[in-house]
């Protein structure tokens, strides 16, 4: 099966990263493909320049889920309205347009959307 996501809020301002990030390793564990489309301030997510020595470091864990294959494009517009470059993007991750998105929902089994 193929699970769609699309996540639309920031690192630590919600708990909705870290519900994709175990949705997402126990579907691949499961055997199953996920991809995953970043809107809005989930485009900061992907920021590898992310710190964060007290608390779990979401760059790293969206690393881990690239390493796994889950397919990860951000909102292209997104990230320029809010300053973020390409060359700033954890490897494996690309800005993409709505097309992208369009496709993730058309191409997937199944599509969860987390939001404010």
């Amino acid at each position: 099966m193929h699970i769609g996501f699309m996540v639309r809020t920031g690192p630590y301002t919600s708990e909705n990263i870290d519900t994709f990030y175990n949705l997402s390793k126990s579907l691949i564990k499961k055997g199953h493909k996920v991809s995953v489309f970043l809107y809005e301030d989930g485009v900061y997510n992907v920021d590898k320049d992310i710190k964060s020595p007290q608390e779990r470091n979401i760059a790293d864990r969206m690393r881990e889920l690239v390493s796994m294959g889950v397919e990860m494009k951000g909102c292209g517009t997104c990230a320029k309205f809010r300053g973020q470059k390409r060359d700033k993007l954890i490897d494996g991750v690309k800005h993409g347009g709505m097309a992208n998105l369009v496709n993730i929902i058309k191409e997937t089994d199944i599509f969860l959307s987390f939001g404010f």
